[in-house]
């Protein structure tokens, strides 16, 4: 009797892979063929097939939910469809200035439209802009740290399976990425960031269930008040928390299943 008919497609899951796929058809059909030399073959042959069947099914179920992209996660300086605003707009609608040295916790949007600091600040794109604090027009600032906040909610998904990746550019250097106030452990980066471009960053681990808060904290050097800001540009993805009702159609099918397993082999 042919026993690879109801083998599952595990080459389809990103679980098991095709090799394991292919080992295993060639032991069912090896059994298969070989029904009469023996009872214990067969039982070796339920018990392989169903513990298949079973992570087949799983496999299937949970891989259904697809990664979806982290809502509140926005780039600096953009609106809530993740357009550039215009310069001179005040208060980014994303990010707060949560810690300052001295003077406004207001923020002010800079593109290359209002000339220096841009340049020597890296120039626009359509994914983002510079935000400082709105001390005059050439985000002047006192020397010492800056706290740029953005607070996303993970309600609804799996915080385990959060991943954020990104770049940011910041004057002076960036001193470190906070996430729920723990270092993410991203490298810090250099002192003419501005210039330079986008420093990269990852972080995959520390998301909390509900509200999260992911902080970059920027040092702006020198001696005297200057220049001072802040961009970033990410994308965030986390794969959202099964329905109940899908978990109680999962167990169903599963013994369904186990039920057809069970009818084929004994006969």
């Amino acid at each position: 009797m042919n026993y690879s008919f109801f083998l599952p497609n595990l080459g389809e899951s990103p679980y098991v892979s095709l090799y394991l796929r292919e080992k295993l058809e060639n032991m069912i059909m090896t059994a298969g063929t070989n029904r009469n030399s023996g009872k214990g073959t067969l039982m070796k042959l339920r018990s392989m097939v169903m513990c298949l069947c079973v992570l087949s099914l799983l496999a299937v179920g949970f891989g259904q939910l697809q990664a979806s992209s982290i809502p509140g996660l926005f780039n600096t300086g953009v609106s809530a469809s993740g357009t550039p605003l215009s310069d001179g707009t005040l208060n980014d609608p994303h990010y707060a200035l949560v810690s300052v040295p001295g003077g406004t916790t207001t923020t002010l949007i800079r593109t290359s439209a209002g000339g220096f600091p841009i340049p020597p600040y890296i120039g626009d794109d359509s994914l983002s802009a510079w935000i400082g604090p709105n001390n005059n027009q050439s985000l002047d600032g006192p020397v010492g740290i800056y706290d740029y906040r953005i607070t996303f909610d993970l309600t609804g998904f799996m915080s385990s399976s959060a991943v954020i990746t990104g770049g940011w550019s910041s004057d002076n250097d960036g001193v470190a990425i906070l996430l729920n106030g723990v270092n993410t452990g991203n490298a810090p980066t250099s002192f003419t960031q501005f210039s330079i471009g986008f420093a990269p960053f990852s972080i995959s681990t520390g998301f909390l269930p509900g509200i999260n808060t992911l902080d970059f904290i920027v040092n702006n050097g020198a001696t005297t008040a200057n220049p001072t800001g802040l961009r970033v540009e990410m994308t965030g993805t986390a794969t959202p928390t099964p329905e109940p009702g899908s978990l109680v159609l999962l167990g169903t099918g599963l013994a369904g299943f186990a039920g057809v397993i069970r009818r084929k082999l004994n006969r």
